[in-house]
């Protein structure tokens, strides 16, 4: 669960196919369910917001801050103001690194793997070559 202020911003969280193929629920700042319209292409993370329509989300803000208190392995009241649930759900998030943050917008989770692995390869091979004999 992710907090976006700026439409700009909706890419540091999302794929735009992820966006497209309706795998994300959307509330306002007043908790109302909503539609985002996007322009730009599945695979374009140029794509812009063109348009903000109400929907009915199959559970409510207030749901999904329980469900998402739970993932948290967190006990939140999550009653009231929601700038003050979300304030009380983040206290519960651990902080991710700047390099993680970084590594995955750039070249995503899987992509990152499979560049990881042949770079433990070639590390294991050169430390077998100096230390090995």
């Amino acid at each position: 669960m992710f907090l976006v202020e700026m439409p700009e911003d909706l890419w540091c969280h999302i794929e735009p196919i992820d966006f497209e193929n309706d795998e994300y629920l959307f509330w306002d700042s007043q908790g109302r369910g909503v539609r985002l319209a996007l322009q730009g292409g599945k695979w374009n993370r140029m794509a812009t917001l063109t348009s903000l329509d109400e929907a009915d989300n199959e559970i409510t803000l207030q749901e999904a801050f329980g469900r998402y208190a739970q993932a948290l392995g967190a006990t939140v009241d999550t009653t009231g103001k929601l700038a003050d649930v979300w304030a009380r759900l983040q206290s519960n998030v651990k902080p991710k690194s700047h390099l993680s943050r970084t590594a995955r917008n750039a070249i995503g989770v899987g992509c990152s793997l499979i560049v990881v692995i042949p770079v433990l390869l070639l590390l294991i091979g050169i430390l077998r070559a100096v230390f090995g004999r």
